[in-house]
């Protein structure tokens, strides 16, 4: 059996995106056999998009480890692959892990995230679910962290002893600028940028400090996070924005 597949990445956060639409194929039957494929192995997880009754298309998300989530970043590649051919409009509207999300496509993608009413303090971090549980810890150099080691402490938390997470580090580069550093659960790695780990970082960093930051720096590139936020330190309106890139296609074997 051949899988045609797109190998995506936005701000170095890459993925295996497989149109079902076109192929006509049910995913529950392909994700055993895919996570042990060697592309996928070495991606930071697969996107399967399917019809929707509802919406303009409906999206599955997959961690290398076979778990499920929502990525930020992999809607931005979804997005873009579905209105580079054609298949959906300018304004777009999907499912993921049965919430309703909507899109904004210029020359830049526009994801409109969940609200966010409520969060945690750990002392000086915070715990932030952006559709995602991301915890963020605030430190002078990401740069000079071993983030897995802390990645690993923050984990065994007994907070997180029902609901594992994953752990942003980040630093304040002034500007309104920051750099985020992501373990991603999942995936077991750092990864090169995570686009809900993005907006949970500018949500703790808004919750820190009275200015703000909109642009968001990682090894893999840039994505930029805007939102409104109440005097309850509620937040609404908050988009994710980046550039997604396809960077080759091909067939699997399987």
């Amino acid at each position: 059996m051949q899988i045609q597949f797109y190998k995506y990445q936005s701000s170095g956060n890459n993925f295996i995106l497989i149109d079902l639409i076109s192929q006509n194929t049910n995913y529950y039957n392909l994700i055993e056999q895919l996570i042990k494929d060697p592309v996928v192995r070495k991606s930071d997880g697969i996107l399967f998009i399917s019809k929707s009754n509802e919406n303009d298309f409906e999206l599955s998300f997959y961690n290398p480890d076979g778990s499920e989530s929502f990525c930020g970043n992999g809607s931005l590649c979804s997005l873009h692959y579905l209105k580079s051919n054609n298949k959906i409009n300018d304004e777009a509207l999907f499912s993921c892990q049965n919430q309703k999300y909507s899109a904004i496509i210029t020359s830049e993608i526009k994801l409109k995230m969940q609200d966010i009413t409520s969060y945690k303090y750990f002392g000086k971090d915070y715990f932030i679910n952006t559709g995602a549980p991301h915890h963020v810890k605030f430190v002078d150099d990401a740069n000079n962290f071993d983030i897995k080691k802390e990645a690993t402490e923050i984990r065994n938390l007994p907070f997180y002893e029902q609901m594992d997470c994953n752990v942003n580090i980040v630093s304040d580069l002034g500007n309104g600028s920051i750099y985020v550093r992501t373990f991603e659960k999942g995936v077991e790695r750092e990864t090169l940028s995570c686009g809900t780990g993005a907006v949970a970082s500018v949500i703790a960093f808004s919750l820190k400090n009275k200015y703000y930051a909109e642009k968001v720096m990682t090894k893999g590139g840039e994505l930029k996070v805007t939102f409104q936020k109440n005097r309850s330190n509620e937040f609404s309106n908050i988009y994710l924005i980046g550039n997604p890139l396809l960077e080759y296609q091909g067939k699997m074997h399987l």
